[in-house]
């Protein structure tokens, strides 16, 4: 039988386990944004290598999302078929993370003494129809790693890491 403190290990390491993923995943996609950006300014020939900001922004939201799962924010679908809470997950993290990083925005802006709506002109340029394209791509993006979760929950954790890590024959789903 397990003691008191070899549970509160596992689950500080899960917890850790499960932000360091959610963390990467968040680090490729806002690494992606950043190149995007810096490609697209450089066409104007304004220099833009913010790269690092990629990193500290995964961290911080990494952990958003990672206390919404534990809220069990957006969990209303999940005896649907797979396709519905990995559309709906992605849709409402999409604007979870959305929200927070125009709070986090405000925040660094208010901190350079900056207006509001010049620290929101910061975020998808500002604009409300920017502010939505910014919060749909990071929907999209979102739906293979909600898509993997709900498969892991699903089919089980570790028979979905034998797939992607270990074997490549199929394994057989639920009964």
């Amino acid at each position: 039988m397990a003691t008191p403190e070899q549970t509160l290990k596992h689950k500080v390491y899960r917890g850790m386990k499960e932000y360091l993923v959610i963390s990467f995943y968040l680090w490729i996609i806002l690494a992606l944004f950043v190149l995007y950006n810096s490609v697209i300014l450089s066409q104007r020939g304004i220099p833009f290598a913010a790269h690092g900001f990629a990193l500290l922004n995964a961290l911080a939201l990494g952990k958003v999302m990672l206390v919404a799962r534990e809220l069990h924010f957006a969990e209303r679908l999940e005896e649907k078929p797979l396709i519905y809470p990995t559309l709906f997950k992605s849709a409402a993290f999409a604007a979870i993370l959305g929200i927070f990083k125009i709070i986090e925005e405000v925040l660094v802006g208010v901190y350079h003494k900056r207006s509001i709506s010049e620290s929101i002109a910061l975020v998808g340029g500002g604009t409300l129809k920017g502010i939505f394209t910014m919060m749909l791509l990071l929907g999209v993006l979102l739906i293979p790693f909600f898509g993997f979760a709900e498969l892991g929950r699903e089919f089980g954790k570790e028979k979905l890491n034998q797939l992607f890590f270990i074997r490549r024959h199929p394994v057989e789903g639920p009964s």
